[in-house]
């Protein structure tokens, strides 16, 4: 069994125009999530995703959690895949507190 709670956080200041470029959609998979991060700007940006992937037993008890994070450049107009992996759970899984942050990049 698993489970997906995805409610996409966008940061405090999203009113900055690197974050006003960025959109997320995510894919429930049988192995975790699968997220699609857009960037509609004509510019370089540097973002972190992160998210709290729990793992529980059959009968609903959490047996691990832990915070995960990607770190990736996303090109002008491009989008980048990373993918929320639940494999280290045996039973059924959640990732949720799904936040973003994206900055100009430098390079």
């Amino acid at each position: 069994m698993l489970t997906a709670v995805v409610s996409v956080t966008a940061p405090a200041r999203a009113s900055d125009s690197a974050n006003a470029c960025v959109a997320i959609k995510s894919a429930e998979m049988s192995s975790g999530l699968a997220f699609d991060v857009e960037n509609g700007c004509e510019k370089k940006l540097s973002c972190a995703l992160t998210w709290t992937l729990t793992c529980e037993n059959a009968s609903g008890k959490t047996t691990s959690k832990a915070k995960q994070e990607a770190r990736f450049v996303l090109s002008a107009s491009d989008t980048h895949h990373t993918t929320g992996s639940a494999a280290s759970c045996k039973d059924s899984w959640k990732i949720e507190d799904v936040s973003w942050d994206c900055t100009p990049a430098t390079k």
